[in-house]
C-alpha cells in the first residue's frame, strides 16, 4: 500500500504531517503509543528537510507513506534546493538526525536528478521479540546433559534461537533479526539463512547456533550468528556446527564460504585455520562499539570492533583479472595463499553509464558501496554517490567494492584513494560472481596496535592495510 500527501513546505504543514505519519504508521502495525515517537520523527525530519532547503524557498513536498510485507517506509519527497555534497551537517541537524536513526532502520538521502531528492526513512514493521511471548521457563535449573545433537534447524522453536542470543548478548547483538522468532524461521524456510543447531536432547532444547548467511548472495555465503550456551561451552560445539554447515553448503553448490573473525582476541581466528579458511582482508571497525559478550569474559568495546576476514574455497577455478598495479604485490599473494590461480583479463568492459549501489546498514552503522558495473561517469557518480550517502547516515565507517574483472582499475582507484579510501583486501565471487577489491573510508579512529592477528599471513595483510590506513590520517 502506498499513501501520498501533497504539504507546502512551511511550519503551518507540521501537525498535518506528523498526523500522516502516525496514523500511516498505526496502519502499518505500530501500537497506538508509537504515535508519540512518530509524532518526534516528523518534526525532527520535517526541520531537517526545511533546513537543508534553506528554509526559505517555497516548494511543494509530497508526503509518501509505503508499506509492504516487512517495511514501513515514509519519504519526503521535494524540488527545493539540490544537493551540495560537501555540505556538513549542524549540530543541530545532528541531532535531529540522532533522534530519527535511534528508532528507524535506514535513514538516507536519495538524489532523483530533475525530480529533486528524497529523504528516505525505514522502518521495520512490528513483529513480536523474544520479550513478548508467554513462555513457560523451568523453576530449577537444567543440569546440561551429555545427549547432545548437531542438526539443520527445521523451523520448530526459533523462539529459542532468540532466548539463546539474548542469554548471551543481551540485547547488543547488531543482527536484530535473531530477536524475532518469525524473522528467524522467515529467513530459513527462504534460504537466506541456513542455520544449524545444537539440541540437548534430553530437555529438547536448543543450546547453540550457527548461521550460513546468503540473503542475496548467489555464489558465497558468510558464517555468522555463533552462538552457544554459557553452561555448554568447552564441547567444541561451535566446530561441529560449523563442520556440518561446510557440507551443507557444498550441497548448494556455493563456491566459496567467509567468515569476519574479530581481533579482540584470536580464538574465533584459530578456528578459521583449523577449518583451512585463509585470510584475504580485513574490516576495521565492523562491529558496532556497543556490542556485549554477556557472561563472558569480555568487556563492552572501547571503541569499533576490527574483524579480519577468511575466505574457504570450495572450487579453484582460475580468475581472469584486472589486478592494479599499486595493489597488485598484495593482492597476488592474497590469491597465491587461497590456492586460486589468476591470469590477466583481456576482455575490457566499461559501460556507458555506471551502476552503483549504495546502503546504510543502521543496525551496524556502517555504509557500503557496491559497484556492479564501471561506466566512463565513474569518478563523477562515485564522488557523488558517496558524499550523499555520508551526508545522510552520518556512518562511522563505509565499505567499497570494485569488480576487478570489467577493466583496468588504477585510474579509479587512484581517485578513490583521493577521497580516503583505502585498501582492505578482496574477496572472490563477491559481487554477481565477480572477485572484487575492497576499500575503506573511516569516519572514527581505529588504534591498531589493540588488534590482535594470530596467523603469519594475515599479519601481513593487517600490516600493509593498516600503513595505507596510516597514510589517509598522516
Amino acid at each position: 500500500m502506498i499513501f501520498k500527501l501533497n504539504v507546502p513546505s512551511n511550519l503551518s504543514s507540521l501537525r498535518i504531517i506528523q498526523s500522516f505519519i502516525a496514523e500511516t504508521g498505526i496502519l502499518a502495525g505500530f501500537k497506538p503509543e508509537f504515535k508519540n515517537i512518530f509524532h518526534l520523527i516528523g518534526e525532527e525530519a520535517f526541520l531537517y528537510v526545511l533546513r537543508v532547503n534553506n528554509e526559505e524557498e517555497d516548494f511543494d513536498i509530497t508526503m509518501q507513506g509505503k508499506i509492504d510485507e516487512d517495511f514501513f517506509t515514509i519519504s519526503f519527497l521535494d524540488k527545493g534546493l539540490p544537493f551540495s555534497y560537501q555540505r556538513k551537517n549542524s549540530e543541530i541537524e545532528k541531532a535531529s538526525l540522532s533522534i530519527i536513526k535511534m528508532h528507524c532502520k535506514n535513514l538516507m538521502w536519495i538524489n532523483h536528478g530533475k525530480e529533486g531528492k528524497e529523504l528516505q526513512i525505514v522502518f521495520q514493521r512490528p513483529q513480536k521479540d523474544i520479550t513478548q511471548y508467554h513462555l513457560v521457563f523451568s523453576k530449577e535449573k537444567e543440569k546440561p546433559s551429555d545427549d547432545i545433537s548437531i542438526e539443520p534447524f527445521n523451523g520448530e522453536n526459533a523462539y529459542q534461537i532468540s532466548q539463546l542470543i539474548y542469554k548471551c548478548y543481551g540485547y547488543t547483538y547488531p543482527n536484530e533479526d535473531l530477536y524475532f522468532p518469525e524473522r528467524v524461521e522467515k529467513l530459513n524456510r527462504e534460504g537466506k539463512v541456513i542455520s544449524m543447531v545444537a539440541i540437548d536432547k534430553k530437555y529438547n532444547k536448543i543450546i547453540g547456533h550457527y548461521g550460513l548467511e546468503r540473503y542475496d548472495m548467489e555464489h558465497i555465503a558468510e558464517f555468522g550468528q555463533a552462538v552457544v550456551e554459557p553452561d555448554y561451552r568447552g564441547r567444541k560445539l561451535l566446530y561441529k556446527m560449523r563442520q556440518r554447515l561446510e557440507e551443507t553448503a557444498k550441497d548448494f553448490k556455493i563456491k566459496g564460504v567467509f567468515s569476519q573473525p574479530v581481533t579482540s582476541h584470536v580464538s574465533s581466528q584459530v578456528v578459521n585455520v583449523k577449518f583451512k579458511a585463509k585470510p584475504c582482508g580485513l574490516s576495521f571497525g565492523l562491529v558496532p562499539r556497543e556490542f556485549n559478550f554477556k557472561k563472558m569474559e569480555v568487556k563492552s568495546l572501547s571503541e569499533r570492533e576490527t574483524c579480519l576476514m577468511y575466505y574457504k574455497p570450495f572450487v579453484f577455478e582460475k580468475r581472469s583479472l584486472y589486478i592494479p598495479q599499486k595493489h597488485r604485490e598484495i593482492i597476488e599473494e592474497i590469491y597465491k595463499n587461497m590456492g586460486i590461480e589468476t591470469e590477466e583479463c583481456e576482455d575490457i568492459k566499461i559501460f556507458q553509464q555506471s551502476v552503483i549501489d549504495a546502503k546504510y546498514v543502521a543496525q551496524w552503522g556502517f555504509g557500503i558501496i557496491d559497484v556492479p558495473k564501471i561506466g566512463f561517469d565513474f569518478k563523477k557518480s562515485f564522488k557523488s554517490t558517496f558524499y550523499q550517502l555520508k551526508l545522510s547516515t552520518q556512518a562511522d565507517v563505509f565499505f567499497l567494492n570494485i569488480p576487478m574483472t570489467d577493466c583496468p582499475l588504477d585510474e579509479y582507484i587512484s581517485a578513490i584513494e583521493e577521497l580516503g579510501f583505502f585498501f582492505c583486501g578482496v574477496l572472490p565471487y563477491a559481487l554477481d560472481g565477480k572477485d572484487v577489491i575492497r576499500f575503506e573510508y573511516l569516519n572514527t579512529m581505529i588504534d591498531v596496535d589493540r588488534i590482535k592477528v594470530y596467523e603469519d599471513f594475515a599479519k601481513e595483510i593487517f600490516n600493509y592495510s593498516a600503513s595505507m590506513m596510516k597514510k589517509v590520517f598522516n
